[in-house]
């Protein structure tokens, strides 16, 4: 008979965690601390009731594998070129500068409370808290949908650099070991072998990932799609973990390398069960590893809150640096000022080498476990804080103001930035051609989101901005870019899809100016309900064109004309939309 005791320890989880995120929803408290909370009150810290860790611990990590693959479905290896700089300049410079200035602290910090420290430890505390939790950073902002802000962007960018930077930190923990010398010869083949290994996954991946993507999605068979989907996520982890590199980090670079396909979406539905459950279950992990006692919490309570402190001023401070504004870099550095769950695999790995001991590996957890939990409120709190404080900063000479030639702006701002798409085309028949006709020959920039394929083939050809995907699909119209479109024009023919379309719509992007086709007068009213600014109906605008013609032949001025057009349609549009009670049909 086979042992199935883990079920007990999964069920007991589950039902405690939807318990608890039931109560701290009434209290209006994030979830993902509900989750946390849940793993202290059943682990050692708590009633202690849980004992497999080993399995939790394995299936978090699938958690985090998974949601990396699905944020980097979200951003394709283009987006990845414009966050260069972040990357390779703001990632190094925040990783050395919080890496020496933490250790430089923890120093002090164990010198002044009498206690002592090697320097080695002292290196490695500074290093290992230098790095962020891509996890829970990363999922707040998507679930906020700020990943694509400018914060949210640098929060990206130096997340990406810090899960490169595991393996040399990795590397540099045997460099620490009091007992065992690395040879300088047999130090370089190591990090050569790893970055020729790496090369050479990467490239495999951008050849091969795209075609094995098409044929999968060419089946028609959503159970394909779901194994498919799971199987090149953990195979590109798997690879990447031959490499020395993080699981994490491979799953996140063939999302990356997926989401040039039109297939992207569809792998990414596809698989988001099971990244919310896995990632459920990493946060719930984080919890059952505290185990301190009551009596030293206070101190390691106080120790996190400063470190929270000085790495959110650092990242504050390298984004000033690759010149962000004062509010931009405030946001980031309150997004990135915790400390990572890739610090627990540092952690572990200078156990085992013997660069701290076990007192102090416990410490670490405990204040990486305090900065996980207070950073879900943080996050949702950065941008009111930011609002107040960063007017207050510009004594200082190296905030500047918003700076258009960094793409940044004011949310209510009329500038136009290089590259921007202002106008959003949804449908691409003869309305939508002739649309984006005039927004061409006009000068103003616009993307087309379009669900056939042959069509979106055919236009790619000609140099049209279109991407493949359904108008009723939130990832798709994010992908198309109708999150910051000034305008979106829907010219698609089913009523039903429109009016989904229109609330999804409304739910990413509030502000846009939605004008839509409809076919009858019978769907305006409900079109209008849904969300839509302005409805267009092709047999009253035909009505509109044939007396603007007529008047046109009696030499009626085009002012004249002009305006009675304007009183046509704002009577119809105030009929349609409730202003004018329409008699009830006895």
């Amino acid at each position: 008979m086979h042992n199935f005791d883990f079920l007990g320890a999964l069920s007991l989880i589950g039902a405690i965690a939807v318990a608890i995120i039931l109560i701290f929803q009434r209290l209006r408290i994030p979830p993902v601390i509900g989750l946390i909370f849940t793993g202290i009150i059943l682990g050692p810290s708590g009633i202690g009731v849980v004992y497999d860790k080993e399995l939790i611990s394995i299936l978090a990590e699938l958690g985090v594998v998974l949601l990396l693959f699905t944020i980097g479905l979200e951003f394709s290896l283009d987006d990845l070129k414009k966050l260069k700089r972040i990357v390779l300049v703001g990632g190094i410079v925040q990783i050395l500068v919080t890496g020496l200035a933490i250790s430089c602290l923890s120093y002090w910090f164990m010198f002044m409370i009498g206690r002592t420290i090697t320097v080695s430890a002292a290196v490695f505390l500074g290093f290992a808290f230098s790095v962020s939790s891509t996890a829970i950073s990363l999922k707040i902002l998507s679930d906020r949908d700020e990943l694509t802000l400018p914060h949210g962007r640098i929060a990206l960018g130096i997340l990406i650099f810090q899960d490169i930077a595991v393996v040399p930190l990795m590397i540099g923990i045997d460099l620490l070991n009091p007992q065992a010398a690395l040879p300088f010869g047999m130090l370089f083949k190591k990090i050569s072998l790893i970055i020729l290994f790496s090369a050479g996954i990467f490239f495999s991946f951008r050849f091969l990932m795209p075609k094995l993507v098409r044929v999968i999605a060419s089946l028609h068979a959503r159970e394909v799609l779901v194994i498919g989907g799971l199987v090149i996520c953990f195979g590109a982890a798997y690879l990447t973990s031959i490499a020395g590199l993080s699981l994490a980090l491979g799953s996140f670079i063939a999302g990356m390398v997926i989401a040039s396909t039109d297939e992207s979406h569809q792998i990414s539905a596809s698989i988001d069960p099971f990244r919310e459950a896995f990632t459920s279950i990493f946060f719930i992990s984080v919890g059952l590893l505290l185990d301190v006692s009551v009596i030293n919490l206070p101190l390691f309570v106080a120790i996190a809150l400063v470190v929270l402190l000085v790495k959110g001023i650092l990242v504050a401070g390298v984004s000033l640096f690759l010149g962000n504004s004062p509010r931009v870099s405030m946001m980031a550095g309150m997004a990135l000022a915790q400390i990572g769950e890739f610090s627990f695999v540092l952690a572990e790995t200078a156990l085992k080498n013997h660069v701290i001991g076990h007192e102090l590996f416990q410490s670490m957890l405990a204040i990486i476990v305090v900065t996980m939990i207070v950073t879900p409120a943080m996050i949702s709190l950065a941008p009111k804080f930011a609002d107040q404080v960063a007017p207050a900063l510009g004594f200082i000479p190296l905030v500047s103001k918003e700076n258009p030639s960094h793409g940044v702006r004011p949310p209510d701002s009329t500038i136009i930035c290089a590259g921007e798409i202002h106008a959003s085309i949804v449908g691409f028949g003869v309305n939508g051609q002739n649309v984006a006709a005039v927004l061409h020959a006009t000068n103003i920039s616009y993307s087309i989101l379009e669900i056939d394929r042959e069509t979106v083939k055919n236009m790619r050809k000609k140099g049209e901005p279109i991407y493949y995907g359904d108008c009723t699909d939130k990832k798709a119209l994010l992908r198309a870019g109708v999150d910051h479109a000034r305008a979106v024009v829907i010219g698609v023919s089913d009523a039903a899809a429109v009016r989904k379309s229109i609330a999804v719509i409304r739910e990413i992007n509030q502000k846009a100016y939605i004008i839509v086709r409809a076919r009858t007068l019978d769907d305006v009213a409900a079109l209008y309900k849904a969300g839509a600014d302005v409805v267009v109906t092709e047999k009253f605008e035909t009505s509109i064109q044939i007396f603007s013609l007529l008047l046109n032949h009696f030499t009626v001025a085009p002012e004249l004309i002009l305006e009675q057009q304007e009183i046509i349609r704002r009577e119809c549009e105030k009929i349609f939309t409730g202003s004018v009670p329409v008699p009830a049909v006895k």
